[in-house]
């Protein structure tokens, strides 16, 4: 009865997360430069810590340099219909946003 109740409240947590995801975006940003952007976080972010330990640091640390680029945190309805949006990488952080940005004219 315990492994069932376990059970049923990680399906309803990972169900009440699945709706939630965040992208990283910044009007008039391109999907490009909004990589860019984040992988300059991320190696700005390698020179700080081993990875050793996962708790909000890491997390922390993205979302202020990404702020400080100009990025805010949106929802997946909050984007621009025309928008290119990826989803989180899991295998920066536990914690990773998605990003989006514009498409780049030809």
């Amino acid at each position: 009865m315990a492994n069932q109740s376990i059970t049923l409240l990680l399906v309803a947590c990972l169900m009440g997360v699945s709706g939630c995801t965040q992208y990283w975006y910044q009007e008039g940003a391109s999907y490009q430069q909004c990589l860019r952007d984040r992988e300059d976080c991320f190696q700005e972010l390698q020179k700080r810590t081993s990875f050793t330990y996962t708790g909000k640091y890491e997390f922390e640390y993205m979302t202020q340099c990404m702020q400080e680029k100009g990025y805010r945190l949106v929802t997946e309805k909050e984007l621009p219909m025309d928008a290119r949006r990826s989803e989180p990488d899991s295998t920066l952080h536990w914690r990773a946003k998605g990003i989006s940005g514009t498409l780049e004219k030809p």
